[in-house]
């Protein structure tokens, strides 16, 4: 094997996975209309690709690169231009799914050289976790490539590019040649094998202050996604807090994922590793304490199924309903199968996608008591939105992808010190989460980032950065990049929440301007500016003097029912008058959502 050059890929592009990567499952609000312009779109992606791969072997070494040619990302970029944003976005996708394919191709080409010569690989150098970007130019001069450059930021070119080293060994049973998601800084990559998800935090404070009453202890543990967060509270208000990984995440970094894996037999693993979790997290509250006297838990309708056992079925299956709604009443060694035996309460959810988490949102907000009607946006993955006073309330829910949590950035980063989590162009400030160097860029710093360029005209109404940033991307700091694709990913999670927003506002038959407060849950919503959400059209701008940002009420909620006598007749009351609407069949959603895209 000296040099090999494959131009030849009978490779379809997988629809299944393109779709997931965007966050688009079927019976989500927007699948039909993307299903529709992947079909649309597919024979000319196909017929735009140029594919090329090149293997030169020297010595104990192979320099593989491969490419899909400049006219694909053309072709994407004048959708964009053309203000197509939505097929823009998919169409990169589309040529991502082709690339990843090219990647086993070449892998099986060179599974089968190896066995010819009695070789293996040791293992796969990728830049820039094994060598540094600038040395991807040696890789193209090995193989001779033509057509394939390096800007002066390092980064290859056409976009579509792939350039790694393989290693071998004369153990020929040894075949490292993939690419290794554990040395990988991209935790919320859709293609992520690794079980290895990287470090987050969760916030746990809430606009609201514990007053227990005749109940002395407890302990309330809201069951997130992402994270898992613990308090244990007394009559002397929060004692400690414990915050750890949900570890299910080694299935799936969304719900869908994690329902899929349990109803293709992996319920058990799921269930239990929850249910560890939950007795070491009680264990590390009350170490120092002792047992306490009530455990309060509050999760979304999939982690709840999960924890108790539910069959997860018809939650991964359209219409997406589950048969398990009711608040519980148990022991808390009933539900994690180890000790103590402490009286229980359950969230009750209101349906497949607006769990028990909300519901104790709700709660804490006094939802049930209001005359004026409000609205509650918990933004993560899956956004939840609520409209409604005492009365009436309608909810729904929205896929915004991991965007606002840092996920599928390229430079993306959990709440972790070190995050760009501030950042203000005009006076070259960025800031980080407590002070360290940076990192990453969190959800927070994200919205802010992607509101100041847009200020400062690098990037256009449609999301295209300028032609001085468009290849390299904006640099934020020396090792944080924001790229055109991770501008794609921030308008497709602010189109889907601002089109949710709107849809129920519309449903519910008021004006944007009418609504009464808007509170924003959950850790991303603490450290947002409003400005600069409202900035960049997450949100309407009349919301900007409503906006009351309340933190983990999912935990407050936990807390407000451990001090309240009336707290199981006042929840009831919030599920009984609650209305969920679906966003999947809704024309208008769709329509809005397309508008959005749009800064």
């Amino acid at each position: 094997m000296d040099r090999i050059t494959i131009e030849n890929f009978d490779i379809k592009i997988n629809k299944e996975n393109v779709l997931k990567t965007l966050g688009c499952f079927e019976g989500s609000e927007v699948y039909n209309t993307v299903s529709k312009y992947f079909d649309e779109e597919e024979d000319v992606v196909l017929d735009l690709i140029y594919p090329r791969a090149i293997i030169k072997t020297e010595e104990m070494r192979a320099y593989c690169i491969m490419t899909l040619g400049e006219k694909i990302s053309e072709y994407s970029k004048s959708l964009f231009d053309n203000g197509e944003g939505m097929k823009g976005i998919l169409v990169d996708a589309m040529a991502d799914d082709y690339l990843f394919s090219m990647d086993k191709v070449l892998s099986e080409r060179i599974k089968l050289e190896c066995a010819a010569t009695g070789y293996g690989v040791k293992r796969r150098l990728d830049a820039p976790k094994d060598f540094p970007l600038s040395q991807q130019r040696v890789i193209i001069e090995k193989t001779r490539i033509k057509n394939v450059d390096m800007t002066s930021a390092f980064m290859l070119i056409p976009v579509k590019t792939f350039a790694y080293i393989l290693e071998f060994t004369t153990d020929k049973n040894i075949f490292n040649a993939q690419h290794d998601c554990s040395k990988c800084r991209n935790f919320d990559c859709p293609r992520r094998s690794a079980k290895d998800e990287g470090d987050f935090d969760v916030l746990s404070g809430y606009e609201f202050t514990p007053s227990l009453g005749e109940c002395k202890s407890a302990v309330c543990i809201d069951i997130g996604t992402t994270t898992v967060a613990f308090e244990l509270i007394t009559n002397r208000g929060v004692r400690k807090v414990y915050k750890t990984i949900n570890p299910q995440r080694r299935f799936g970094v969304d719900v869908l994922s994690r329902i899929e894996a349990a109803n293709r037999g992996r319920e058990e693993e799921l269930s239990s590793l929850i249910r560890y979790t939950l007795i070491n997290g009680y264990n590390e509250v009350t170490r120092e304490y002792g047992d306490v006297e009530k455990v309060v838990i509050a999760g979304n309708t999939s982690m709840v199924h999960m924890l108790m056992g539910y069959s997860c079925v018809s939650l991964g299956e359209y219409p997406f309903k589950s048969e398990h709604l009711d608040s519980v009443k148990t022991d808390f060694a009933s539900v994690t199968g180890g000790t103590p035996v402490i009286d229980t309460f359950i969230y009750g959810g209101i349906s497949a996608f607006v769990g028990g988490d909300i519901v104790s949102g709700l709660y804490m907000c006094d939802f049930d008591k209001s005359e004026e009607v409000n609205l509650f946006i918990d933004l993560g993955t899956n956004g939840e939105m609520v409209i409604g006073n005492r009365d009436k309330i309608i909810v729904t829910s929205t896929a915004a992808g991991p965007a606002f949590e840092g996920g599928r950035i390229s430079c993306g980063a959990g709440s972790v010190d070190g995050a760009i989590c501030g950042v203000d162009l005009k006076n070259g400030i960025i800031e980080t989460i407590s002070g360290k160097p940076p990192v990453g860029i969190c959800g927070t710093g994200i919205i802010e980032l992607v509101s100041e360029l847009i200020d400062s005209k690098i990037i256009n109404n449609t999301g295209l950065l300028c032609d001085d940033y468009f290849v390299n991307g904006y640099k934020v700091s020396e090792d944080v990049v924001f790229t055109q694709n991770d501008i794609r990913q921030v308008q497709m999670a602010k189109a889907a929440v601002r089109a949710g927003i709107e849809s129920l506002t519309e449903q519910y038959g008021i004006a944007a301007g009418d609504i009464n407060r808007v509170y924003l849950a959950g850790g991303f919503g603490y450290g947002l500016s409003p400005q600069k959400a409202c900035n960049i059209g997450i949100l309407p701008m009349e919301f900007i003097s409503k906006i009351k940002v309340i933190g983990n009420s999912s935990l407050g909620g936990c807390a407000k029912y451990c001090s309240s006598a009336d707290g199981d007749e006042r929840i009831h009351h919030i599920k009984e008058i609650s209305e969920e609407i679906s966003l999947g069949n809704n024309e208008n959603f769709n329509r809005m959502y397309i508008e959005y895209m749009n800064f």
